[in-house]
């Protein structure tokens, strides 16, 4: 990927994420690495469309058709919308919901980074490895610059 797309993915992504947090807007964002999620999730919509932060917020919207489930960053595409992964099934605390289970889930059987928004807090937080890490809003460009660093 061209240091000009990268940096414009990574500037629509972090718009994308700071408004989904400010208005507690719930969200999971899978941004695939070298392992192919095809036989790790189930239905979803295909759009293979440009990254923008706009169709981001648009996707996630609460009244919006495809709003559960994940999306899935291809390619640097928003390739699947309204996908869904098998929940982790490791005891992990009560303040996490269905899509921090289902991130954590995916984060355990594959090289793949989520992000998750809390739609009860607002807060950001991402998954890989099978460990969450939170994120501070002053530092998520820089959690992304690392993100899209580490997948290339």
């Amino acid at each position: 990927m061209g240091e000009s797309t990268k940096i414009r993915i990574i500037y629509q992504l972090k718009e994308a994420l700071e408004f989904l947090s400010k208005t507690k807007t719930g969200a999971i964002i899978t941004i695939e690495n070298k392992d192919n999620l095809d036989l790790l999730r189930t239905d979803g919509v295909i759009l293979n469309a440009n990254i923008s932060a706009s169709l981001i917020i648009s996707i996630f919207n609460k009244h919006a058709p495809l709003h559960d489930g994940a999306i899935i960053i291809r390619n640097n595409k928003i390739y699947y919308a309204a996908t869904y992964y098998k929940i982790t099934k490791k005891s992990i605390d009560n303040k996490y919901g269905a899509r921090h289970r289902a991130a954590m889930g995916i984060s355990e059987i594959c090289d793949a980074t989520t992000i998750v928004v809390s739609e009860e807090n607002g807060g950001i937080t991402i998954a890989k490895n099978g460990t969450f890490s939170p994120v501070l809003l002053e530092n998520l460009q820089e959690r992304l610059v690392n993100i899209f660093k580490d997948n290339n």
